[in-house]
């Protein structure tokens, strides 16, 4: 028969284990131990958010840059984009331009040539009609323009067209003498007369010039070469002589264009006196005609002494 606890042994017991207990509830309340499950969720999503929003801030001026670099990088290869298209373009009209130009031929050629700058020119002097630049650059493109289209024109159109060409080039020229006076400019209207046929006029004009300004070698040498082209080859080589005397150093180009052209009249006399004298046939002299010593006199006028070269 077993014997049954006292009651002192188990309140002694129940004691124990109650102050057991107290005693483990202390310590953890003591020491302050709080577990990492014991954040709250609200809490843990704070603590996130701040940690992105502190590495994005750290991160904004490379991100910057970046984004820099590449819109600058898409700005130049847009750019160079638009820069080829550009090129391809300006290089297919240049090819047009250069195709059609070529293929042109005669008087459609040296009009092609002229027209454009012409054009310009004429809009330049409409905003500024009393600019003598202006006035000048167009008198002598009109004048080249006319002489080359006569040079090369094969029909009484294409001689019309050329003289209207040079009509335009003295009417310019005119309005540059009502603003200054200028000997050159009076030289390359007489040229003009004599492409247009007209060689008394000009003749005419350039000895009133050499009257006027006889120290003008220029005026001299263009007297020489229309005389020459008419055939009056003494008077002619007076003038050419004056032109020397009144450039000695070659200023003007008058003093070489005038020794070349008394040089050939030289030559030209000579071979004709020795051709009279070996033969009786006087139909074989070689003696140039006016034509054709007046052409190139024409010509070297043209490049060396009014400015107007062809």
């Amino acid at each position: 028969m077993s014997k049954k606890p006292s009651k002192k042994a188990a309140k002694k017991g129940t004691a124990t284990g109650a102050s057991s207990a107290r005693g483990k509830g202390s310590a953890t309340k003591n020491g302050q131990s709080t577990p990492a499950s014991s954040l709250s969720t609200p809490a843990k999503v704070v603590i996130i958010i701040f940690a992105v929003l502190m590495v994005v801030s750290l991160m904004m001026p490379t991100l910057s840059t970046a984004f820099s670099n590449n819109q600058q990088a898409e700005q130049q290869s847009s750019q160079d984009s638009s820069a080829d298209s550009s090129s391809d373009s300006s290089s297919d009209s240049s090819d047009e331009s250069s195709a059609d130009s070529s293929s042109a031929t005669g008087v459609a050629a040296v009009d092609a040539k002229y027209q454009d700058t012409v054009a310009e020119l004429e809009s330049k002097l409409s905003s500024d009609n009393t600019n003598l630049a202006t006035l000048l650059n167009l008198g002598r493109n009109y004048m080249r323009w006319g002489a080359s289209v006569i040079s090369v024109s094969s029909s009484d159109d294409d001689t019309t067209h050329g003289n209207e060409l040079l009509e335009k080039a003295i009417g310019y020229y005119q309005q540059y003498l009502d603003l200054k006076d200028s000997d050159a400019v009076r030289v390359d209207i007489a040229l003009c007369k004599l492409y247009e046929g007209n060689t008394s006029e000009a003749q005419s004009d350039l000895e009133t010039l050499t009257q006027n300004s006889p120290t003008y070698a220029p005026a001299w040498a263009n007297l020489g070469m229309v005389q020459e082209y008419s055939g009056d080859k003494d008077a002619a080589k007076a003038s050419y002589q004056s032109a020397i005397d009144n450039d000695p150093n070659d200023e003007y180009g008058a003093k070489s264009y005038a020794t070349q052209r008394l040089a050939a009249l030289e030559s030209s006399s000579s071979a004709t006196s020795s051709t009279s004298t070996n033969s009786n046939n006087s139909s074989s002299t070689t003696s140039p005609t006016s034509g054709e010593t007046g052409a190139k006199g024409l010509t070297d006028t043209l490049n060396n002494l009014s400015g107007t070269g062809l």
